[in-house]
C-alpha cells in the first residue's frame, strides 16, 4: 500500500482571538487527504517574534499516533527534526468546543471553519483528526501511542509562509 499523503496549503487570510489578555493569530489554510478537504489554522504572530513553521516540502518520516495530551496527532519529523522547536510542531485538534488560535503554538489544526459571534473558529476539530486517521489507514477508534511502528504518512506542506505585510484579516 502506498504511503498516504496529507497536504497542507497555507492561505493569505488570518483570524484572531484574545486569550488571557493576549491577542493570538492563526493563518487560514486547508488540509487535504484522499480527496477530503478540511479547513485549517496555523498559529503565528502578526508582529515581533514568531513561532517556528514548517518549510514547504514532503515530510516523509511523518507519523500519526495517539498523544495523551492532544489526542490524534501528525508528527512531521517523527521526533527527528533539526531542532527541538521543529520537533514540537504537530498537526492536532484544538478544543472540542471550537478550535481557536490560542489552542496552538505554531502547530496546525484541522476542522470546519464557522462563524462564532464576531470571530471565526474551527468546529469538529477532534472529529476531523479521526477522519484523517481513518482515511490514512488507521484502525478506527484505536489509540496507539508513538513508537517506531506508528502509522506512516507523508505530510506535505505545499507553500511558504506568506509575507505578513500581504495578509488580510478574515471578515469574521
Amino acid at each position: 500500500m502506498a504511503t498516504p499523503v496529507v497536504t497542507y496549503t497555507r492561505g493569505s487570510t488570518y483570524i484572531k482571538n484574545i486569550s488571557d489578555g493576549k491577542t493570538c493569530y492563526a493563518l487560514l489554510g486547508d488540509i487535504v487527504v484522499v480527496g477530503l478537504a478540511f479547513d485549517a489554522i496555523e498559529r503565528f504572530n502578526l508582529t515581533g517574534l514568531d513561532f517556528v513553521h514548517l518549510n514547504p516540502r514532503d515530510y516523509m518520516p511523518a507519523v500519526m499516533y495517539w498523544n495523551e495530551g492532544q489526542g490524534r496527532v501528525i508528527n512531521p519529523w517523527n521526533g527527528y527534526g533539526p531542532t527541538k522547536k521543529q520537533n514540537n510542531i504537530l498537526v492536532h485538534a484544538g478544543s472540542k468546543y471550537g478550535a481557536k488560535p490560542s489552542n496552538f503554538e505554531g502547530c496546525i489544526g484541522p476542522g470546519s471553519l464557522e462563524t462564532k459571534g464576531k470571530a471565526y473558529e474551527l468546529s469538529l476539530s477532534p472529529e476531523s483528526m479521526e477522519v484523517i486517521w481513518d482515511n490514512c489507514g488507521g484502525t478506527p477508534g484505536s489509540k496507539p501511542g508513538w513508537n517506531k511502528d506508528a502509522l506512516q504518512v507523508c505530510f506535505r506542506v505545499a507553500n511558504e509562509f506568506p509575507d505578513r505585510k500581504t495578509l488580510t484579516k478574515s471578515g469574521g
